[in-house]
């Protein structure tokens, strides 16, 4: 009796310390596919330019989406192709410079970031015709309206690469158990302010 007994309490140890053990492993290895692949590989025919002074002055400053309580500063984006990289960080958002800043006429603004309570997962409590906000270094601030929600893999560029109509707002962070997916919020303009 007392041999079984052991026996339990031995397996319930190794039980707990492999479910601790993996999700450990599970965080360590969601970091790693967080870090480095947050945006899809969208500079093999776009490359990052610098911005005229007046691109600069509309780029995107901060973006918020009161109904999920998001609110976040956005920073200028740039790919690294030394490294292969984007500019990342914890606490903000990234306009991707590649993209077309926020306008009336035409084309995508792209903004990106991580799956972060802080940064863009209230996202993911959004609903079609949710209203969100963008504000520009020139202070104007431009409304859209959430149009659709969908995941593609890292590697697919196609929906953004030549953009050409109505401006929309797409606003990417990543999705899946092991974030494997990349999940975009496409917003339809609305207004400008």
């Amino acid at each position: 009796m007392k041999v079984r007994f052991n026996i339990t309490i031995g397996l319930l140890f190794i039980l707990a310390g492999g479910l601790l053990g993996s999700s450990y492993i599970i965080n360590y290895v969601r970091e790693l596919n967080i870090h480095t692949n947050s945006m899809p590989q969208i500079v093999t025919t776009r490359q990052a330019e610098q911005p005229t002074e007046d691109q600069a002055t509309a780029y995107p400053t901060n973006v918020s989406i009161p109904s999920v309580n998001l609110s976040v500063a956005v920073d200028p984006g740039y790919y690294d192709a030394a490294s292969q990289t984007w500019t990342l960080s914890d606490t903000a958002a990234f306009f991707a410079t590649i993209s077309t800043p926020p306008n009336s006429v035409s084309g995508d603004t792209y903004i990106y970031g991580h799956n972060r309570g802080n940064v863009f997962n209230p996202l993911n409590n959004a609903a079609i015709g949710t209203t969100a906000a963008v504000e520009t270094a020139d202070n104007k601030t431009y409304t859209y309206k959430l149009s659709a929600v969908h995941d593609v893999k890292p590697d697919d560029s196609s929906w953004l690469l030549g953009y050409k109509g109505k401006p929309i707002l797409t606003l990417q962070t990543c999705a899946g158990f092991w974030d494997q997916y990349r999940r975009l919020f496409v917003f339809d303009y609305v207004s400008e302010v």
